[in-house]
């Protein structure tokens, strides 16, 4: 492909509002409208729709309920396949007053102060009290349920933790994974997402003058340190909470940059962007940014456009075109000031051979049309999807949920890239 187009957008806060109530219900008519215009006046779609958390405002199944509705409503005006949908966690995606609140609370307080040893404690408790730390995991439970029906994109550690009968991690990843059918101009796209709100609560870091400054938020470095640097792949980030809000936020920044040319961020309701250490910050702004009377945040969305252009010998260049859609009251508009070109620089690392970008190994063909999320959807859809298993996979544990054991499945066809195998059974 020469350009692989993103619809992203984050901080929805759906409430429970009927329509009819919602001060928010004209302005995402009119993001639909604006959507639909720019559509059929350039002719283009979009590949992916990614959303950067807070897609509800307390963690409500009636909440998901609304949000599936709305999503579904911009895959028709975009022309995006609904398991092209990528959302992360934010900190209004839990329900913070689930049962054991005060005793995660004073788990929140204690591992936010811990700086740099709090990845050694987290690997600890890991290790010694998984029955704990599937405490911390309670109130994602209606969030993972959306994630994990509609979206499947849901992180293989939290599935295991809502697991009753699970009581170990088992190596399971702190991080989902996608990696694009689509390669861009021969580059490989890998997006990942990670749970920035795990030791969220009411008490979180508030940099706002005059406000109780809160405990600040834990990314364990198992979340974030899972993709690969490559010559030949271009590696993207989601993640709700800047990293302004972290501990250890300097040594995970560095880190990040090493890793992800593209990061995406919510939950600050300012659109904002930056580049520094070759990689690109996106700051999404809001769409439902709260008081609607409120002057200083500005519902918006934005469009993201990948293209490569080959540079010289040593390096390609990965250009970031943003393109901030703002609200004015009346219509989405242009954020002029907001609204720009970035370009990162591919570095090949192969100093053995000098003259081609890593190449992907051919692989079995899926029929025309058919992508590996649409087998992962016929599968998961299949009336006869643990007979499949057993086939492919008989050492693999069957009596566990459908949620997890379709996980472990997929992960396997995955990893061994035995898609065009798992498509034909489907099909018999």
């Amino acid at each position: 492909m020469e350009i692989i187009r993103f619809l992203q957008l984050s901080d929805i806060h759906w409430t429970r509002q009927l329509e009819a109530v919602d001060d928010y219900t004209d302005i995402r008519d009119q993001m639909l409208q604006d959507l639909d215009y720019y559509c059929k006046e350039t002719g283009n779609k979009f590949d992916k729709i990614l959303i950067c958390g807070d897609i509800a405002f307390s963690g409500a199944k009636e909440e998901y309920n609304r949000a599936n509705k709305f999503i579904d409503d911009l895959c028709n005006t975009v022309n995006c396949k609904k398991d092209e949908v990528y959302t992360v966690p934010g900190n209004h995606d839990k329900n913070v007053n689930e049962i054991p609140k005060y005793l995660r609370e004073f788990f929140h307080h204690a591992i936010s102060n811990q700086d740099k040893d709090s990845d050694w404690w987290w690997e600890k408790l890991i290790e010694e009290d998984f029955s704990f730390i599937k405490k911390l995991y309670t109130p994602f439970r209606n969030y993972n349920q959306f994630c994990n029906d509609e979206r499947d994109n849901v992180e293989p550690f939290m599935l295991k933790a809502l697991e009753d009968n699970i009581n170990d991690y088992g190596n399971a990843n702190m991080f989902w994974h996608s990696e694009f059918e689509e390669k861009l101009n021969g580059y490989e796209i890998n997006l990942y997402g990670v749970n920035s709100a795990l030791i969220s609560d009411l008490k979180d870091y508030d940099p706002i003058p005059n406000r109780d400054r809160g405990h600040f938020l834990f990314l364990p470095k198992m979340a974030y340190h899972g993709a690969k640097i490559r010559d030949g792949i271009i590696n993207i980030l989601m993640c709700h909470h800047p990293l302004q809000f972290l501990i250890n936020k300097d040594y995970i920044e560095k880190d990040l940059d090493k890793r992800y040319a593209l990061q995406l961020y919510g939950h600050v309701h300012i659109a904002n962007s930056d580049s520094k250490n070759n990689a690109v910050h996106v700051y999404s702004g809001s769409l439902n940014p709260g008081d609607i009377n409120d002057e200083t945040y500005k519902p918006v969305y934005n469009i993201i456009e990948l293209s490569i252009t080959k540079h010289d010998h040593d390096n390609d260049i990965l250009n970031i075109d943003l393109h901030v859609r703002k609200y004015t009251g009346e219509c989405f508009e242009k954020d002029k000031q907001q609204s720009k070109p970035f370009q990162v620089y591919l570095k090949r690392h192969n100093k053995w051979q000098e003259n081609l970008i890593k190449q992907i190994s051919p692989e079995f063909k899926l029929p025309n049309g058919v992508t590996k999320r649409d087998v992962r959807h016929m599968f998961k859809e299949h009336p006869q999807s643990k007979e499949i298993i057993k086939k492919l996979y008989p050492n693999i544990e069957c009596n566990c949920s459908a949620y997890l054991r379709n996980q472990i499945f997929l992960e396997k066809i995955r990893e061994e890239n035995r898609w065009t195998e798992l498509y034909n059974m489907i099909k018999r």
